[in-house]
């Protein structure tokens, strides 16, 4: 399958599933204010999808964990929680923060947008379901078959669907405006924290002698836009109801497209791409560049390759052992 053919295919699967849910107003929590490209791009297709399908409805409110008021909301309004690989214990700090949004709106329609799922503790899975289990409306997308599973397996009580990433809903002309002319370097983007599988060999899977190494460049330097949202999230911290409005603001119309643009910049400059980022292989499908991709520690982009891109047409995926 060719790259367009696959982005349709995709978008058209998240159109289905999700624009009949969302029949209400709403608001957008726990949006990310920090330096993985991969994750505001997930933002980015997600306001993407609303600008296209919700407009007879409105957006009540945005906000990061960091800069979350907790409004007060009526009944009717639904609760979107950002989509992403966290939902688990491998990543603490995003399960917490939705945990509390679910026990603090019990009544609220609530939607997961598309998340990979993975307990490395069993006891936290099942605490998890328990609290989850108790909510009266709670949809989980799960992105990968894998999520799937897991969730239908323990998740019982709550309504589990399997959804693409969200990221693909970002149209591609939105992102070709940033590409840069392509040379003749070849790139491999390896992640450098607890999910970097160290069981692959990855320079005998890659085909070309001379390489540059990177991790996405927000990850390596800091970005002047991600400085002065690191400096606004200080502030709201301490004087939340002052500065989490102008950390939101900020946010979005600076911090978002900055990185966005940063990402497809660097992207579009190489030849050959070899990444063990999942939103790499994901931001090359977009821009309709061939990449190799290796899985992760966990098995999460294994999953997510087997679920949605094994027919893709330039995508070659390496497994661990």
């Amino acid at each position: 399958m060719q790259f367009k053919e696959k982005i349709n295919q995709l978008t058209a699967i998240i159109e289905n599933t999700l624009v009949p849910l969302i029949d209400n107003d709403f608001v957008l929590m726990e949006l990310p204010y920090y330096n993985n490209i991969g994750d505001v791009l997930i933002w980015e297709g997600e306001l993407q999808f609303i600008r296209k399908h919700l407009r007879k409805y409105s957006l009540l409110y945005a906000c990061s964990m960091h800069t979350c008021t907790y409004p007060n909301l009526k009944k009717n309004a639904i609760i979107l929680l950002q989509g992403g690989g966290n939902f688990g214990d491998l990543w603490f700090k995003p399960q917490e923060f939705r945990r509390k949004i679910i026990k603090r709106y019990p009544d609220n329609k609530i939607i997961i947008l598309p998340q990979t799922v993975w307990y490395d503790n069993e006891e936290c899975m099942h605490e998890d379901a328990a609290l989850l289990s108790k909510h009266n409306n709670l949809t989980i997308c799960a992105r990968d078959k894998n999520s799937y599973l897991i969730l239908k397996q323990c998740f019982t009580v709550n309504t589990v669907l399997l959804v693409p990433d969200m990221a693909f809903c970002i149209p591609v002309y939105k992102l070709k405006k940033n590409q840069v002319k392509q040379g003749k370097k070849n790139l491999f983007l390896r992640r450098n924290d607890k999910e970097l599988n160290r069981t692959i060999d990855y320079l005998t899977n890659i085909s070309e002698i001379d390489f540059d190494v990177h991790d996405w460049p927000s990850m390596e330097k800091i970005m002047i836009s991600c400085f002065f949202m690191r400096c606004f999230l200080w502030a709201s911290r301490r004087m939340m109801f002052l500065f989490s409005k102008l950390a939101d603001i900020y946010a979005s119309l600076v911090f978002k497209p900055n990185v966005i643009k940063t990402g497809v910049r660097f992207i579009s400059k190489y030849e050959n791409i070899y990444t063990t980022r999942l939103h790499v292989a994901i931001l090359c499908c977009l821009l309709e560049k061939p990449c190799t991709f290796f899985d992760n520690s966990y098995g999460k982009n294994n999953s997510f390759y087997e679920t949605w891109l094994s027919d893709l047409d330039g995508m070659k995926f390496i497994a661990g052992i």
